[in-house]
C-alpha cells in the first residue's frame, strides 16, 4: 500500500511539475507578449505627443502671424483691399525667403509706424530684405533704419532700394554698421535734408 501511495505521490508530483512548466513557459509568452504591446503603446504615444507638438507650434505661428497682421492693420489704417495685399505678400515672402511671414509683418508694422501707405510698404519691403540680409540684422530693425533714412531725407519710398543698396555698399566696404548707421542718421539726416544735401 505504501508503494501505491509513494506511485500517486510521485505521479502527482511529476505532472504537477510539468504543469508549472507548461505555466512558467506560457507566463514567459504573455511577458514578451505584453512587452512588445507596452513598447507598441510607448512608441505610438511619443508620435503622437511629435504630432502634438508639431501641431501646437503650428498653431502658434499662425497665431502670432495673425496677430502682428492685427497690428499692421492698425497701425497704417488699410482698407480691406489693401490689408489683403500686405497679408498676401507677407506670407509670399515667408515662404519664398529667409525670413517668416511673421518677420515680414513686423516689417510692414515699423513702416507703418513711419507713416509709410500700403503701396510704399510694398514697394519698400523687397529691398529691406535684402538689407537685412545683406547685414545679417533683424528684419524689424531694417526696417526702422531703412525708413527712417528714406523718411528723413524726405524722399520717397520707391527709393528705398537705393538706400538700402547705398546702406549695404557702406557696411560691406567699412567698419559702419547698421547701429552706427542708426545713430548717425538720427543727427545728420534732418540737418542733410533741411541743407538740401542729397
Amino acid at each position: 500500500m505504501a508503494t501505491n501511495t509513494e506511485k500517486i505521490v510521485v505521479q502527482v508530483v511529476v505532472k504537477g511539475q510539468k504543469g508549472l512548466d507548461k505555466v512558467g513557459k506560457s507566463a514567459d509568452k504573455s511577458t514578451k507578449s505584453f512587452g512588445k504591446m507596452a513598447a507598441g503603446v510607448a512608441a505610438a504615444a511619443a508620435a503622437f505627443a511629435t504630432i502634438n507638438k508639431v501641431i501646437g507650434s503650428a498653431i502658434k505661428s499662425f497665431r502670432d502671424f495673425e496677430f502682428q497682421m492685427a497690428k499692421v492693420k492698425a497701425i497704417t489704417g488699410a482698407s480691406n483691399i489693401d490689408f489683403k495685399k500686405l497679408s498676401n505678400t507677407a506670407q509670399q515672402l515667408g515662404r519664398s525667403t529667409f525670413f517668416t511671414a511673421q518677420q515680414v509683418a513686423e516689417l510692414q508694422t515699423n513702416f507703418g509706424k513711419l507713416g509709410f501707405s500700403t503701396k510704399e510698404i510694398l514697394q519698400a519691403q523687397e529691398a529691406t530684405l535684402l538689407l537685412a540680409t545683406a547685414t545679417d540684422t533683424d528684419l524689424a530693425r531694417a526696417a526702422i533704419v531703412a525708413g527712417a533714412s528714406v523718411r528723413g531725407f524726405g524722399l520717397d519710398a520707391s527709393e528705398t532700394s537705393r538706400v538700402a543698396d547705398v546702406m549695404a555698399k557702406a557696411f560691406t566696404s567699412s567698419a559702419l554698421d547698421i547701429e552706427k548707421f542708426q545713430t548717425s542718421m538720427t543727427k545728420v539726416a534732418p540737418i542733410a535734408a533741411g541743407a538740401n544735401i542729397s
